[in-house]
């Protein structure tokens, strides 16, 4: 792959990493997509063994990070639906206020949902910090998943200029 390709592999990787931090568009497709071009272009051995590695990141990346979450919104009894309430209010927040209202948002609506279903300040305000604490964790994970593949690409690299 020349050089060029290999830019322009890197800065699409670089987004997909960017998205994951955002949560505007999905990192995995996007950094997983980037590896598979720049693979399939190299044609080596040592970069479909990078993209091997990067799927299973990335497969791995995208179970957890529904799955921890989850599993601490249970624990809290916060039901799934507070999540998708959650998730609503943020796209409402989002096309109200770029890119705060995103968040704002999210908040307003999880703490809204959480009050309607407690009828009390205190719980539905801790049901609110539990539901961004599983936020925060959904995308620290997408986050480490990306980073993790971003590296093992860039080392790719290395390997195929160095000929391996």
């Amino acid at each position: 792959m020349s050089v060029l390709g290999t830019v322009i592999v890197g800065i699409v990787i670089l987004i997909g990493v960017i998205g994951a931090v955002v949560q505007i568009w999905p990192s995995a497709p996007v950094v997983g997509g980037a590896i598979l071009v720049w693979s399939w272009m190299t044609g080596t051995r040592a970069a479909w063994i990078i993209f091997a590695i990067a799927a299973v990141v990335l497969i791995l990346g995208t179970v957890l990070k529904y799955v921890i979450p989850a599993r601490g919104m249970n624990k809290a009894g916060i039901p799934q639906s507070t999540l998708v309430w959650g998730s609503l209010g943020g796209v409402v927040g989002w096309f109200i206020g770029l890119p705060l209202g995103l968040v704002l948002g999210m908040i307003a609506a999880i703490f809204v949902v959480e009050y309607l279903r407690s009828k009390d300040t205190a719980t539905a305000w801790k049901a609110t910090v539990q539901a961004l604490k599983a936020f925060g964790w959904t995308i620290a994970i997408e986050l480490i998943a990306a980073l993790t593949c971003a590296t093992a690409w860039g080392v790719g690299v290395a390997l195929v200029a160095a000929g391996n």
